[in-house]
C-alpha cells in the first residue's frame, strides 16, 4: 500500500491583547481526495489489463516516444527518466530499444502497484536489468543535475501538489538533462469532467488544472533557448471510472518535445 504524504498548513490566529496563540493544523483534503480517486481508477485498470495486450491506452507506447528514440541512438551510457511511469507503457519500450547497448531507465510512480507491475513487465520483456522503479510522488523525487539523455512525463506533471511544485519541477527537469538530451512532456489542461449518465459536473481529478495558454507560457519560459522538436495542442475526450460513476472527461492535451543545447 502506498503511504501518501499528508500536506499540512499551520495558521496562527492572534489579535491584540490575546495571551494565547491558536494553532490549527489540517491536511489538504482536496489533494488527498484526488489521489485516492486516481489510485482507485488506476488500480482497477492495472489489475484488469495487460501491458501491450489490451484495447486501452496501455496497448502501446505513445507515438511521440517512438519518434524520439531514433534521435537518441548515438547517445552513449544512455539514461532515461519516466515520471509517472505507470506499469511501463513507455519505459518498457524505451528499455527494449536500448537492446544490447545497455543503459538505465529510472521510473517513478506514486502507486506501489504500478511499480510492482512495472517490474513484472520488465521481466516479461527481458529488460529487468535496465528498469529501475521507485515509488514516490513526482514532487518529492529529486532529479540529479545533468544526468539524463531523455526525460518524459506523460499525463503526470498535472498531478503534482501545486502550481509552484509544477514550476519547480520544470526547472528541475531542465537542469537534469545532459547536453543535447531531449524532454517529452504531455500535459492535460483546462480539464472538465461530468457524470456520463446525468451530465452533472464533477470536480476534475487533477491536482493542477491550468489554462492551456498559461502552461504553454510556463514551458516557453522553462525551456527558452532549446530547440523545439514538437509543440502541439489537441482536444481530447474519454470516459474514466470515478468510484461508482463513469466520468466523461474533456481536455486540451499539450505536447512539448525539446532538445537541450
Amino acid at each position: 500500500m502506498v503511504n501518501y504524504v499528508p500536506y499540512y498548513s499551520i495558521t496562527l490566529h492572534m489579535s491584540a491583547g490575546d495571551s494565547v496563540i491558536q494553532i490549527g493544523v489540517g491536511m489538504n483534503s482536496r489533494i488527498d481526495k484526488i489521489r485516492k480517486s486516481e489510485k482507485q481508477s488506476h488500480t482497477k485498470i492495472y489489475n484488469e489489463e495487460d501491458l501491450y495486450n489490451t484495447d486501452s491506452w496501455l496497448k502501446k507506447p505513445i507515438k511521440t516516444v517512438q519518434d524520439i528514440m531514433p534521435l537518441l541512438s548515438d547517445h552513449e551510457c544512455f539514461r532515461a527518466l519516466d515520471l509517472g511511469c505507470g506499469i511501463g507503457r513507455n519505459s518498457i519500450y524505451i528499455a527494449e530499444q536500448l537492446g544490447n547497448k545497455g543503459g538505465l531507465v529510472d521510473c517513478v510512480d506514486i502507486l506501489d502497484i504500478a511499480i510492482e507491475k512495472l517490474r513484472e513487465n520488465a521481466c516479461i520483456h527481458g529488460v529487468e536489468e535496465i528498469i529501475n522503479g521507485t515509488v514516490s510522488t513526482i514532487e518529492q523525487f529529486s532529479i540529479p543535475k545533468s544526468t539524463y539523455d531523455f526525460i518524459l512525463a506523460v499525463s503526470a506533471l498535472e498531478h503534482v501538489e501545486s502550481e509552484k511544485a509544477f514550476l519547480d519541477k520544470l526547472q528541475e527537469i531542465n537542469a537534469g538533462i545532459k547536453s543535447h538530451g531531449i524532454v517529452c512532456l504531455v500535459i492535460n489542461s483546462e480539464v472538465k469532467e461530468c457524470n456520463k449518465d446525468t451530465g452533472e459536473d464533477i470536480e476534475p481529478q487533477f491536482e493542477v488544472n491550468l489554462p492551456t495558454t498559461m502552461i504553454q507560457s510556463y514551458l516557453d519560459n522553462a525551456f527558452g533557448g532549446w530547440s523545439t522538436i514538437k509543440k502541439t495542442v489537441s482536444s481530447q475526450e474519454y470516459d474514466i471510472p470515478r468510484g461508482s460513476v463513469i466520468s466523461h472527461l474533456t481536455t486540451n492535451v499539450i505536447t512539448f518535445v525539446g532538445q537541450a543545447p
